[in-house]
């Protein structure tokens, strides 16, 4: 039987695992996998990643969750972006995914991150995310989908633009 998770910050030793995690997850759901993987990766190498936690069931990976650096305008907000996001499809729905972003949102906190966004569904409403926070802030994947949570109240007055860290760009194309 499989223990509870534990949640580990420093992901090194199991990037592999967390990869094929990634891939096989994103692949099931939305038929591909390979990108968010590139995605991760990249955000890695480039010294972007915010807070990146992986939980851990008897030492293997089950759940990811990765939080990266966002350039506002103006550029005094502190502003970070959640995803990817996955969890291993054997384990999922089961209250990993959720915990393991409250557990994010909570380090971002602690980083003195003031607002975070997220590319998805309603599902990241619970954890306070809404699409009308950002109604009005040009940002290259604006729409329906994307949705801000302030942790800081107020975060997102007067932002004009958001932009996602380059690898999201040179993955979406």
């Amino acid at each position: 039987m499989a223990q509870s998770p534990v949640f580990i910050r420093d992901c090194r030793g199991h990037e592999a695992q967390v990869a094929e995690m990634i891939r096989a997850a994103f692949k099931a759901r939305f038929g591909r996998g390979d990108e968010e993987v590139a995605i991760v990766q990249e955000l890695r190498r480039a010294g972007c990643v915010v807070a990146e936690l992986t939980a851990l069931e008897d030492g293997e990976p089950v759940a990811h969750a990765m939080f990266s650096r966002v350039a506002a305008e103006p550029s005094s907000l502190r502003a970070a972006a959640l995803g990817p996001v996955c969890v291993r499809v054997d384990r999922q729905r089961r209250g990993i995914g959720d915990s393991l972003i409250r557990a994010g949102l909570a380090d971002c906190r602690k980083a003195g991150i003031e607002a975070v966004i997220v590319l998805g569904d309603a599902y990241y409403r619970r954890f306070g995310f809404r699409a009308e926070l950002l109604c009005g802030i040009a940002c290259a994947f604006a729409g329906e989908h994307l949705q801000g949570l302030e942790l800081l109240p107020g975060a997102f007055a007067g932002v004009r633009s958001l932009a996602y860290a380059p690898a999201f760009q040179d993955a979406a194309g």
